[in-house]
């Protein structure tokens, strides 16, 4: 039987370990939760702006349009990532949870990643909430082309 890990070896590893896989394991360990406060972070890449949250290679913007009729609608939040695995992945966490909302988005004007699953949440009579994955190398220059888009719209946009 393999002896458990010392606290400086768990120490190190967590320590070297990339943050954003870092966070994926200790956030289901309860004992690692306990003891990841006391250990540094290693960041390759930490930017923090007005729109955007970049760690490592995870990309997280929002741009937000003010609307006229002032309504929770016209927040952009778009995930990117340089990994396709990671985005089906995200999409698959989607579809348990708000499976029962997929939705082909007819009314969409967008390129939708090929295969994957597209939502359209309901968050009252008078907005929604839709979810698409897109392939798109422009928008951060060709280093995250995978993209999911989670967009507030007005209710007449559900088609």
């Amino acid at each position: 039987m393999p002896l458990p890990l010392s606290y400086p070896g768990l120490k190190c590893i967590l320590e070297h370990l990339e943050v954003v896989k870092r966070v994926h394991i200790i956030g289901r360990s309860p004992g690692l939760q306990k003891i990841d406060k006391l250990i540094p972070r290693c960041f390759e890449n930490l930017h923090i702006g007005k729109w955007k949250l970049v760690i490592n290679k995870l990309w997280i913007t929002c741009n937000e349009d003010e609307i006229e009729t002032k309504k929770a609608t016209g927040t952009t939040l778009v995930i990117a990532a340089d990994d396709k695995g990671f985005i089906k992945k995200m999409l698959r966490k989607f579809k348990k949870a708000f499976g029962e909302y997929r939705s082909t988005l007819d009314g969409v004007n967008e390129r939708f990643l090929s295969g994957s699953s597209k939502f359209s949440i309901p968050i009252n009579n008078e907005s929604r909430i839709q979810v698409y994955a897109i392939e798109d190398p422009e928008l951060f220059k060709d280093d995250f082309p995978y993209n999911i888009i989670v967009k507030s719209v007005p209710e007449i946009s559900r088609i």
